[in-house]
């Protein structure tokens, strides 16, 4: 039994996000030292709680996929920076857990006012009761589909909006609900990535200055929208095609299974380096078709795939070829070096291989040490940014 009581727990916790750079400012210090984030999830040890990496899963659907969850403190710390949140504004978060709810309480003070929705009611009921025990009446908790235009929208708009819930479009609803200067905050899905990305308003459309890498539940009700996987290999290698990109499963799967062209591009990346990420989504923006190439390690062992990391590899297709990053111990490295390649497949291969190398060394010479910058147009925009461009339903990105 540990002897370490929630307070002792909650300022090692705070130490440790504020040596890793994932707290910076004082207000957001404040308020993970003020709530008492092991009463919103009772159902496991307080040390889990304080200590956990990851988020931690409250609400299970019949089939067993996660609904609900307490996200790792470095999100939950990482989210509400780049949201920007000052005393007195009013916040709109969509998702109910309760833990944020009551750091965003913190931060807003007594003449802010934040509300949670969530479109489950056993979620909200939840969240209701955890934050009346951790002392946060003031917040309002309400039962509703988040995407959806709410009643009750402060005069102005929201100050801030945050979601909470992986979402695979920005729905009409949170644009009009936002202040003029108002910040979104959401976890979106584009080209089978996964990025929080906060925004503000530019012109007649949003733009990204901060991106996260993170994962989240995803979103339920009127935005809901299914991961679209083609399998390749079985259960052993799937390609993620998001945004209704057309991909033949027949034509790739057949491919796969010839033999690989490998052309290696001498661009390296350190283990620490954060690279990957930045250039995951550039890459998003260069070149099209683009997902997301996801195997087991049974599959790299059986030699189906190459190297790819265990969340996946960016991928580019045609109708019959297949291309992918990969990576190997840079040569004649002295740490923890590796090197950027792709692998091909199929009849196309060569100039596949030829069009993603090319894509990662201009990354490289051209955008290697900047954030990739995400803008997100309305489709009445007659001002769209030219190049590739990542239709939703409701939205156009484009990424610079």
């Amino acid at each position: 039994m540990s002897t370490k009581t929630p307070e002792v727990l909650r300022s090692r916790m705070v130490v440790g996000l504020r040596a890793r750079g994932d707290i910076v400012s004082d207000a957001v210090e404040e308020a993970f030292l003020a709530v008492p984030r092991h009463l919103f999830a009772p159902e496991v040890a307080p040390e889990e709680v304080y200590g956990a990496p990851e988020g931690i899963f409250t609400k299970f659907d019949d089939r067993g996929k996660p609904v609900s969850s307490v996200s790792a403190p470095w999100l939950h710390a990482r989210m509400l920076e780049a949201a920007r949140i000052t005393r007195g504004m009013a916040v709109l978060e969509i998702g109910s857990g309760g833990a944020n709810a009551a750091l965003l309480a913190e931060l807003v003070g007594e003449q802010g006012s934040v509300t949670s929705v969530d479109i489950d009611s056993d979620i909200t009921s939840r969240a209701r009761i955890l934050l009346d025990k951790a002392g946060y009446e003031r917040v309002q908790v309400r039962q509703a589909d988040g995407a959806q235009p709410l009643p009750g929208v402060p005069e102005h708009g929201y100050d801030r909006i945050i979601v909470t819930v992986g979402a695979a479009d920005v729905a009409p609803a949170w644009r009009e609900q936002l202040a003029v200067d108002g910040r979104l905050v959401v976890p979106l899905r584009f080209r089978g990535l996964s990025r929080t990305l906060a925004f503000a308003r530019e012109g007649s459309h949003l733009r990204s200055d901060t991106l996260i890498r993170s994962g989240f539940v995803a979103i339920q009700g009127s935005s809901a929208h299914a991961v679209r996987s083609v399998r390749l290999a079985g259960r052993h290698v799937r390609l993620v095609v998001d945004e209704d990109q057309e991909a033949d499963a027949d034509a790739l799967s057949e491919a796969l299974a010839d033999p690989a062209r490998e052309q290696w591009t001498s661009v390296e990346l350190g283990g620490q380096e954060g690279l990957l990420p930045r250039l995951e989504v550039w890459l998003a923006g260069a070149i099209a078709p683009y997902g997301r190439l996801r195997a087991t390690a049974e599959a790299a062992g059986r030699g189906l795939v190459g190297w790819v990391l265990g969340t996946g590899m960016p991928a580019v297709w045609d109708h019959d070829s297949l291309a992918y990053l990969a990576l190997r111990q840079a040569p004649q490295a002295t740490s923890e070096r590796y090197e950027l390649g792709v692998i091909a497949h199929g009849p196309g291969r060569e100039q596949l291989a030829s069009r993603l190398a090319d894509a990662v060394r201009r990354f490289d010479r051209e955008a290697r040490d900047s954030e990739p910058v995400v803008r997100a147009y309305w489709p009445d925009d007659p001002h769209v940014a030219g190049g590739v461009s990542v239709d939703k339903p409701n939205i156009r990105l484009t990424i610079a």
